[in-house]
């Protein structure tokens, strides 16, 4: 089970066209793209382990995502206060990192926030010859790996695991292979 809060910048809410934004990033959707990133590890328990502490309790508790929805100039000077970049990415994970023994009181798992430029996502779409919510459930679920504890920039082992998920995740949501 999982639940997801969507929250958008301010400035975002006041765009003429906000109501494709809402269809776009509608809590049920990212519920079901959550789900299936979910089920992999589930089906996959004996192949593939989640790196992160989260992993001991994803099946025992409901899955908590916070998802935040921003414009270029905030997206920009996120990722240049969290990891030195001046620039707005398409994407950035900030998994959960309380402690095993709070994870243990809580009723439901928090496993983190993403922050998504949905400028970025719009612009980078036709670039890779995908939709925009192609796109952005790809990196929806690439987000979420990242908050399970995979993490693509330590090695190339790592990265290969890490997009052979993303790919069978995407399979499922009948997104084709953004790697070919």
């Amino acid at each position: 089970m999982s639940q997801v809060i969507i929250s958008f910048a301010e400035d975002l809410l006041e765009l003429p066209n906000f109501g494709e934004l809402e269809v776009l990033y509608q809590q049920d959707k990212i519920a079901a793209i959550l789900q299936q990133v979910l089920q992999y590890f589930q089906t996959h328990q004996d192949t593939t382990e989640i790196p992160s502490q989260l992993g001991e309790f994803i099946f025992q508790k409901t899955v908590e995502l916070e998802i935040y929805v921003t414009e270029p100039v905030e997206a920009r000077a996120i990722n240049l206060d969290a990891r030195g970049k001046d620039y707005a990415t398409n994407i950035l994970s900030y998994a959960s990192e309380l402690p095993e023994a709070v994870l243990e009181l809580l009723p439901a798992l928090p496993l983190g926030e993403l922050v998504i430029c949905h400028a970025v996502v719009v612009s980078q779409a036709p670039e890779q010859g995908k939709t925009v919510e192609q796109h952005l459930t790809h990196l929806l679920v690439h987000g979420m790996l990242h908050l399970l504890g995979f993490d693509h920039e330590l090695g190339q082992a790592e990265q290969d695991e890490m997009e052979a998920i993303e790919i069978a995740v995407l399979d499922k949501l009948s997104v084709a292979n953004p790697y070919e």
